[in-house]
This record gives structure tokens, C-alpha cells and sequence, in this order.
């Protein structure tokens, strides 16, 4: 290439910050640019000529021959997944260590196709975010199990407790402590249903759950308890977990219901009082749905307006101003600014996430059973198939989750199909040996394939990063198959994708078994106000008094402070010297704090952002960047300061 398009072109490759390569049909490198060489280590002259497998004779390159032997032949498309195809090249980050990729394959010219081009995709950073993302999902999961008001125990196969919540020490009489390696026949009296119920459950049959039982507490009273429990497996042991419910109560009001049934006159009454708690039911059920509606607003109204007052009264507080009086009225200040937020929170809890569910699911039962719901989704002009294997096994998975993830993929196939087309979804079991896509072991693969209109080579490569969407502005959110890709993969699976322009597409969702090991994910560090370090915080908010109050935080907390009213003029100031941290507000006019953060993100990838909201919809702020909820106190700013410091591995 010695002429000027020719250095152009070079130039052009060598500027890319993805890895190209370009085979003839002889499989031989033809292109191999700069940021290849460098992360491989070798050169462009070195590799010129050679095919894969004489560059790299220890890598498994097995699937990506198939990927070039389609491209060249058919012209199929393909992208191969880290998740599903891990160590593709052994490749290395600048600093030396193991960088993890992606890599998308595609014919060029027409056909018979002359060559195909290879792309690699540096996803190190985004891997890593992922993995910080789960940890803190199952923080929230045990937080939820501690907070959870009925009674849990886990009993392993010897009949022993491993694991019980706190309901359940109430429950019981117990400390936590003391429950932990107490044999269950200890605490229930022995029944036949139970004893039924019980090896039922550990044969992994169906049981017609709840069994009521009775319970000895440790102070040698009784309880009646309804008890369900479900069998579930981690590495080689078996676990039954059990979740019991209070019916005391319910035996009295059915013990009271037998003496108002002597007389006509107390069963009219009984029936007056059901009527009228019905309807009491339904005032409050409307109340309750009004209260749903008016939630974002009022959060984050009332939110803005607590946070300088919570925050004002805290800093006052600290500094120790006033005099003893004057403590006590800023105390009670404070004590009823908590109560509005408690209030809030109350109000915020109508809109929260739940946490994953992960059971034995029946994708065959699954499938049938939405196939009506998918058939009205998709209309008449598209024809659904179902592909479903007499033998698949259970598949470890929330049901209700997988249930949005089939249907989301059924929406994303109509739309790839305008003028109708065949849907087709399957389901069969898979085993992986070691080496493979995922860790050795048995899985469900269930897939929906489409005729649609299908994807190139640059879609696919793009299609399950988050926001990412062809559907046009207001026809999507971006996050449908961004999801479904966290979902699987928070499950011990992964998702692929192949499509071919014309042709369709297919996605595949990799599920474990319900007898599958799920590795336990990795404590999270906390850190405190003595992890923080001094630095310049441009700190950006709309509201005069929330930044105010938030700033005069920060400068308790020994940090300078650059106050901005919005994120346009943030931008502006992203240059100061020694800028160590930012900290934006979510809903401002002209560009969101989610907005704003991805365009600081694409200036300075490694400057910490922290996003500070009253909005009630979490999910209108994007579910990588760490936020804090107002209204906060200084040293819960400081606690989020010091999570967002904290430091990160990066997989070796």
C-alpha cells in the first residue's frame, strides 16, 4: 500500500482500538494491525501469511475455525463470546495482564467470499463491572433474607441446620448461634405428613406444600407453623431450604369460627365483618395504587427537599454549634427528618426490584404454558413453532425472570420481522466438556430463532452492551438483550447470538441444571470515612441548597470542592488540576447525571463517579454506576465515597 489511499488505509488501522485481522480463503493472515501486535505479541510481519493455529498452536480455536469456515462459505456472521469461549487468543492488557475479549467474524466482498474479517473487543473493563455488579446483588439478596419476616432454615443432607435467619431465632426462642448444627427433629414434632413430606423432598418428588407442623421453642412452648421447603444444590452437597409461617392466629380464628357457626346469629355477624373488611380491602388497595402513581414524584420532590435539611441539621450537629438547648432542638430536627425519610423509603418500596428467585424451573412446562401469551404478543402474521425435547431437565433459574426473557426475545423477533415470518423456540438438554463454552457440567439450552431481517457483523458485535438498540428513538430501551445477558450469566450460564443478514437470527440462552454447582460469590469489602483520601470533587447539582449542603459535606469529609450548577458546565470543568472524584445529580434539566457520567466515562474512563438521586424508578439510572439515594447523611456520603474508592481486581 505505498500509495496515499494505501498509507490512509494503514493509518486508519492502526488507529482502531479493536484487533483486525483479515484471512484469505486459504485461512492465511492477510491483515493483522498494530493493536493485535501489541496485545499478542506478535508482529504484523510475523503473522503475515501464517493461518490462527500456526500463531497460536495452544489455543482452542476450534469454534472460531467454524466461524471462518461459515463466513467464507455461507456468509454467515458470528460473534464469539468471552462468556462462552474464554482464552480465545492469550492475549494481554497493557499492563501485562490477561485481557479478556470478544471476537466477531464476517465475510468481505461477494460471494464465493474472498476473505473474512476477524474483530477482537477488549471487554476487560466491562467483565470486571459485571462482576462487581453481582456481588452487590447478592448483598442485597442476604440483606433481604435478614429483613425477611417469616421464618428460613437450610438443613443440609444429614438432617442438620446450616444456615437460619433472624425471623427464625425469634421464632424459635433461640440465638442465631445456637441453631446452627441443631439437628431438625429436634425442633418439629415428628407427624406423617411431614416424615412424607420430608423424603419427598430430599427424593426431589412434588409435594403438595404448605405441611403444617409444630414447633418446640427453646423455652418449651409450641408454635404451629406452615412449612415449605424446596431442594437445591451447591458444589456436591444437597440442601433443603424451608420457609416456615406463623398460623397461631390462623387456628384461633378457625377454632372461633367452629363456636360462631353454632348460631345463625354469630355466622350472619361473622359474614357482616368479612364483608366489611372487604371492603376495607378495596379502599386500601386503591389507596395503595394512588400512592403507586404519585411515588416518582413525590420521592423525588420530597427527597430534594429533605436532603439540605437532613444534611444541615447532620453538619450542625457534628460541629457541635449551639448551645446544650440548642443540641437538643437540632437532635429533634434530626429525629423527624429521619422519620420522613423512613416515610419515604416506605413509599419507594412499592417500586423496588426484587432480588432472583433461582429454582428447579421445567422450561418444557414453561414454554407451553407462555405460548399462548407469546401468540397474542406476536399476532397472527408470524407463525410459533415449538422445538421442545421430551428429555430436558430442569434448569436452575427464577421463573419469573426467565418468563420476561422469553417474551422480551419473542417482542425483539417481531420486530425483526415486519411482514410476518416462523418463530421457533427449543429447548433440549446440553453437556459441555471441560474446555468449552462454560465450566464442564450439564445444561438447558433454550434458543428462539427468527426469519427476520437478521444482523451484520457491527450490530451483533454491539448487541448485548446495555442502551444499545435499532429500534429507533422511543421503541426500546436498549437493555433487553443487556439483561437477558446479566440474568444468565448471574445464573452460571451465558447468551449467544448468531445472525446472518436476510436470514434471521438465532439467541441462545445457556442455563445450569437445577443439580448444577453455583460458586459462591466473594464477600464485598466495606470501607469507611478512613478509607477516603483528599482530593478536588467537582460536585454537580441544579438545586442552590442541595449542592450547598452536599458540598459543605464534602469539605468536612477534606475534600475541595468545585460546585457547578449542571452537567453542561460540569463538562467544562473536567480539566482542573488533581480532579479525583465526581459527584452529579441525576434529574437535571438538558442532560441527566446517567448522561452526563457516560460522557465523563468516555473522556476519563478512570475518574470514580458517583450519582446522587431522589428519583424513585432505579431504573431510569443506569445499573453500572454506583449512586446514593437522597436524602443522606455525611456519613453515608462518606461510606459510598469510600465504596466508590475502594479498589477492584481485575481477573488474571
Amino acid at each position: 500500500m505505498s500509495s496515499p489511499d494505501g498509507r490512509l488505509e494503514i493509518a486508519l488501522l492502526e488507529a482502531l482500538d479493536t484487533g483486525v485481522i483479515v484471512l484469505d480463503r486459504d485461512r492465511r493472515v492477510q491483515v493483522w494491525n498494530g493493536w493485535l501486535a501489541a496485545a499478542s505479541g506478535v508482529s504484523a510481519a510475523a503473522a503475515a501469511g501464517r493461518t490462527l493455529d500456526e500463531i497460536f498452536p495452544d489455543a482452542a480455536l476450534a469454534r472460531l475455525t467454524a466461524a471462518v469456515t461459515e463466513a467464507l462459505g455461507s456468509g454467515a456472521s458470528s460473534l464469539l463470546t468471552h462468556v462462552l469461549h474464554p482464552a480465545l487468543f492469550p492475549l494481554k492488557t497493557q499492563a501485562r495482564g490477561s485481557l479478556i475479549h470478544n471476537a466477531a467474524v464476517r465475510p468481505l466482498g461477494e460471494k464465493p467470499y474472498p476473505a473474512c474479517l476477524i474483530q477482537v473487543f477488549d471487554v476487560t473493563v466491562s467483565t470486571d463491572r459485571e462482576r462487581v455488579l453481582r456481588q452487590r446483588q447478592n448483598a442485597r439478596y442476604d440483606a433481604v433474607m435478614d429483613s425477611a419476616p417469616d421464618p428460613i432454615l437450610t438443613i443440609d443432607a444429614q438432617g442438620l441446620i446450616q444456615f437460619a435467619n433472624p425471623a427464625a431465632a425469634r421464632e424459635l426462642g433461640y440465638a442465631g448461634a445456637e441453631l446452627i448444627g441443631r439437628p431438625i427433629d429436634s425442633l418439629i414434632d415428628a407427624s406423617e405428613a411431614w416424615d412424607a413430606a420430608w423424603r419427598a423432598v430430599w427424593n426431589d418428588e412434588p409435594v403438595d406444600w404448605p405441611i403444617e407442623l409444630v414447633a418446640r421453642r427453646k423455652d418449651g412452648s409450641v408454635s404451629f407453623l406452615d412449612a415449605s421447603a424446596s431442594r437445591w444444590s451447591a458444589g456436591a452437597g444437597l440442601f433443603v431450604t424451608a420457609v416456615l409461617r406463623d398460623v397461631n392466629q390462623r387456628r384461633a380464628a378457625e377454632a372461633d369460627l367452629r363456636l360462631l357457626n353454632e348460631t345463625l346469629e354469630e355466622r350472619v355477624r361473622a359474614r357482616t365483618a368479612e364483608l366489611e373488611r372487604a371492603h376495607e380491602q378495596l379502599r386500601q388497595s386503591q389507596k395503595v395504587e394512588a400512592i403507586g402513581q404519585l411515588t416518582g414524584g413525590i420521592a423525588h420532590d420530597f427527597n430534594n427537599l429533605l436532603t439540605p435539611i437532613l444534611g444541615g441539621l447532620d453538619v450542625l450537629q457534628r460541629r457541635g454549634v449551639a448551645d446544650a438547648r440548642g443540641q437538643r432542638l437540632i437532635e429533634g430536627a434530626l429525629q423527624s427528618a429521619e422519620r420522613a425519610r423512613v416515610l419515604v423509603q416506605r413509599l419507594l418500596a412499592f417500586a423496588r426490584r426484587q432480588p432472583l428467585q433461582p429454582s428447579a424451573v421445567d422450561v418444557g412446562a414453561l414454554v407451553h404454558d407462555m405460548s399462548d401469551l407469546i401468540g397474542s404478543t406476536l399476532g397472527p402474521r408470524i407463525r410459533i413453532i415449538q422445538d421442545v425435547a421430551h428429555d430436558v431437565p430442569a434448569a436452575m433459574a427464577d421463573p419469573n425472570q426467565l418468563e420476561m426473557a422469553l417474551l422480551n426475545l419473542s417482542v425483539n423477533a417481531r420486530d425483526a420481522m415486519p411482514d410476518g415470518g416462523a418463530l421457533t423456540i427449543s429447548a433440549r438438554a446440553a453437556s459441555l466438556k471441560p474446555g468449552g463454552k462454560l465450566p464442564a457440567g450439564s445444561y438447558v439450552l433454550l434458543a428462539v430463532s427468527d426469519t427476520g431481517v437478521g444482523m451484520d457483523a457491527e450490530t451483533l458485535s454491539h448487541a448485548i452492551e446495555p442502551f444499545f438498540s435499532t429500534k429507533g428513538v422511543g421503541k426500546g430501551t436498549g437493555l433487553g438483550l443487556s439483561m437477558i445477558h446479566g440474568l444468565a450469566a448471574q445464573l452460571g450460564g451465558a447468551l449467544e447470538i448468531a445472525s446472518t443478514p436476510g436470514l434471521g437470527t438465532r439467541v441462545e440462552v445457556w442455563l445450569p441444571t437445577a443439580d448444577a454447582g453455583q460458586a459462591a460469590a466473594p464477600d464485598v469489602a466495606t470501607h469507611g470515612v478512613e478509607d477516603l483520601a483528599a482530593g478536588v470533587v467537582l460536585l454537580v447539582d441544579d438545586e442552590d441548597l442541595i449542592r450547598n449542603s452536599t458540598a459543605q459535606m464534602l469539605v468536612d469529609l477534606g475534600y475541595q470542592v468545585i460546585e457547578v450548577g449542571s452537567a453542561r458546565e460540569g463538562l467544562g470543568r473536567l480539566s482542573e488540576p488533581h480532579l479525583s472524584l465526581v459527584v452529579t445529580d441525576h434529574l437535571m434539566p438538558g442532560m441527566t447525571g446517567t448522561e452526563f457520567a457516560r460522557e465523563v466515562q468516555a473522556r476519563d474512563p478512570s475518574l470514580p463517579i458517583l450519582i446522587i438521586s431522589g428519583y424513585a424508578e432505579v431504573e431510569d439510572v443506569a445499573p453500572d454506576l454506583p449512586r446514593l439515594m437522597k436524602p443522606f447523611r455525611e456519613s453515608e456520603l462518606a461510606a459510598a465515597l469510600g465504596a466508590l474508592r475502594a479498589p477492584t481486581q481485575v481477573p488474571g
